[in-house]
């Protein structure tokens, strides 16, 4: 008999190597569905509540958090223990009040950063297309798979791809636009210098087989070049959001 469906189950030796788990001591842990996140930059929700966050000890006491409505990602509640989470996601456990930011991590994977009650009202999301969709109203399209279509008489040219909107959640609503400029301050999201940060001090603009490049200097004066397609613009002079880990739940 064929199969009907995709996998419910992932080996854990070949899962993705940011995921804090046990490699060894049991086969299998949780795939994740088909979500906002691709699975080599995210993880489930199974994952995060129990090896990151440390609120679970076993899959049955995930589920009953789940089912309870206790936990919110980007304002709305998520009951699927395979649901994937991934970078500026907004987690929020009622039950705790504790809130949570994730974003990327130096050499690989991702860091939850406390945040206040203000910020989790809001989330930071990457343009990265937009297109024209039927009765002539402009669409864009998120790095976290949501589609925004815009006002009625809003110019094509009002945003471009890789510029960063801030989004009030979970209503959707556009509150500020991030572009992609020198002075910015930017995070380095894929990449072998991931989770870096800094200012944007020169884009390179190239055509052809050459990508173009954005050069980052930190607070420690170093700079670092990186392909634009991996840099997120996350505040005009300073940061938006935390960036900094809080209360100790960064890992």
């Amino acid at each position: 008999m064929t199969r009907l469906g995709q996998k419910k189950h992932l080996k854990r030796l070949p899962a993705p190597k940011h995921w804090p788990i046990k490699r060894k001591e049991y086969k299998f842990t949780t795939r994740p569905v088909s979500g906002p996140h691709p699975k080599e930059y995210s993880m489930t929700l199974t994952v995060l509540l129990r090896e990151t966050l440390g609120y679970a000890e076993n899959m049955r006491e995930v589920k009953v958090m789940l089912t309870s409505g206790d936990v919110f990602v980007d304002g709305k509640p998520r009951k699927d223990p395979r649901y994937p989470v991934g970078i500026m996601d907004v987690i929020e456990i009622k039950s705790s009040g504790d809130s949570f930011r994730l974003l990327p991590k130096p050499q690989g994977g991702l860091r939850l950063v406390t945040i206040s009650e203000n910020e989790k009202g809001f989330k930071l999301c990457r343009v990265e297309k937009k297109m024209i969709v039927n009765g002539g109203r402009l669409q864009i399209t998120l790095h976290d798979g949501r589609n925004i279509l815009l006002p009625k008489g809003e110019k094509p040219s009002a945003h471009h791809p890789l510029e960063t909107v801030k989004v009030s959640i979970p209503d959707q609503r556009i509150i500020k636009t991030l572009p992609l400029a020198e002075g910015a301050y930017a995070l380095v999201s894929r990449g072998k210098n991931i989770g870096i940060e800094g200012k944007i001090v020169s884009i390179n603009k190239r055509f052809g087989t050459h990508a173009s490049t954005v050069t980052l200097q930190d607070s420690g004066g170093n700079k670092v070049q990186t392909a634009t397609e991996y840099v997120f613009v996350v505040g005009s002079g300073k940061p938006e959001i935390s960036l900094s880990p809080t209360g100790g739940q960064s890992k």
